[in-house]
């Protein structure tokens, strides 16, 4: 026997091109075993559907909602004549540890999101191509984004806020370790942008499957504990390749190098925006709002070593290089780089965004960027390589500040360097 529980829709319209997709009947029942049936009609556009589960009118919590299935949390295709449906088993500690049916005052918001304006995570197996799930809380992402498994076989993103927001690049003169290369000026992004909540891992690069590679190659210096260690030692070229920005009518700036990890993922997920973030995405993404030295809020109070950048990242003076000395190929996880996650994340959850090690960057390296897009970067190669951010496990602790920038050939080697990726937040119909 099934009991009938009222329910209810939300859409989230989008503009320019887009038409906003329709919702239409939806019903929420219950099977004796407790599983629950949502099911609801989608015409227009297509959409990323979500739900929410509510008692009266509150939401029960998206800890509570990690084994739904079916038409829900990824891209739905519209129907005029079908209706799609999604399961939800309740875990037994819901509602307050009892096991008995769901009350009359329950309601599902089943809520539909534009391929413009689509939910704040989007999540990709690195072992299944093309599946690709969307949440609109971290909290109902199964099994919490701490979990290892978004270390090593998913890739866990988090959308950026920031179309047509104007904020201030670099530092004030007066910032403790500032360098002349931070020279302060606004910046708008054009776009919302999803960002790995973590830097790419060793796991995760030994997930595509390079040409004229060993299987599970992994070129990184620090592999023990090596599956939830960023990938290092692996050059710009490996991990994006082609030529980014180009002038005006010659090839896609947007291709890269055939066989990087960027084009294998690519491939692999579907995606065709996936990149390594610019200059300004990077920085705008490791602040999270936050015009401080530290994106904690704070500023910083000594240049080599600080207790106010301890929770925030590893670097050389809370564990990257003890007493100085630079650790071997066999250090373990104690001693230079560090398992990602290990310390504090930033106000929108990413972690490991200083410290740790330095990240790739799209855009050509030159100290003075004022004159520059911030889109793009400088145009050429003014001979400094590809930028670098964000600091690493050897370096003292001015150098974990938000606006800290470095370089590297993008052909170099370095056990200090890995990288993150970014993506475009518009859904591939």
């Amino acid at each position: 026997m099934k009991m009938q529980i009222v329910s209810s829709i939300l859409l989230l319209a989008s503009s320019g091109a887009f038409a906003a997709p329709q919702v239409s009947n939806v019903t929420l029942s219950q099977a004796d075993n407790r599983q629950v049936i949502v099911s609801y009609r989608l015409t227009g556009e297509p959409a990323v559907v979500t739900v929410d589960i509510q008692t009266n009118g509150v939401s029960i919590g998206a800890e509570h909602l990690t084994t739904f299935a079916g038409d829900v949390n990824r891209l739905v295709q519209p129907d005029d004549s079908q209706n799609k449906t999604m399961t939800w088993r309740p875990l037994k500690n819901w509602p307050e540890g009892k096991t008995e049916r769901l009350s009359d005052d329950v309601t599902a918001v089943v809520t539909a999101w534009s391929t413009n304006a689509p939910p704040n995570y989007m999540v990709v197996s690195l072992v299944a191509p093309g599946e690709v799930a969307y949440y609109a809380e971290a909290g109902a992402i199964p099994g919490g984004v701490t979990n290892d498994l978004y270390k090593t076989e998913y890739l866990v993103l988090r959308k950026c806020p920031a179309a047509n927001v104007r904020w201030r690049m670099g530092s004030p003169s007066g910032e403790l370790g500032r360098k002349d290369r931070e020279v302060p000026h606004v910046v708008t992004l054009k776009d919302d942008f999803y960002i790995g909540i973590y830097p790419i891992t060793q796991r995760q690069f030994k997930c595509m499957k390079f040409e004229g590679k060993d299987y599970n190659w992994n070129p990184s210096y620090y592999q023990v504990d090596g599956d939830l260690r960023p990938v290092e030692y692996v050059m710009w070229t490996e991990a994006r390749g082609g030529t980014w920005p180009v002038a005006e009518g010659n090839a896609d700036h947007t291709q890269v190098g055939a066989g990087s990890f960027a084009d294998l993922l690519r491939k692999h997920a579907g995606i065709p925006s996936f990149d390594l973030p610019t200059d300004a995405q990077w920085e705008f993404a490791c602040r999270a709002g936050v015009g401080t030295a530290l994106y904690s809020g704070d500023e910083l109070d000594n240049t080599t070593t600080s207790g106010r950048v301890d929770p925030l990242g590893r670097y050389a003076n809370n564990g990257g290089r003890p007493g100085g000395v630079n650790p071997g190929t066999s250090s373990g996880a104690d001693h230079a780089t560090s398992r990602v996650g290990e310390y504090a994340p930033n106000g929108w959850g990413l972690y490991d965004m200083v410290g740790n090690v330095f990240e790739w960057c799209l855009d050509w390296y030159q100290d003075d960027v004022t004159g520059s897009s911030a889109e793009t970067g400088p145009a050429s190669n003014l001979g400094s390589g590809r930028v670098c951010r964000g600091g690493c496990w050897q370096e003292p602790a001015s150098y974990l500040r938000s606006a800290f920038r470095s370089s590297g050939p993008v052909d170099g080697r370095y056990n200090t360097i890995g990288f993150r990726m970014v993506c475009g937040a518009v859904v591939s119909k």
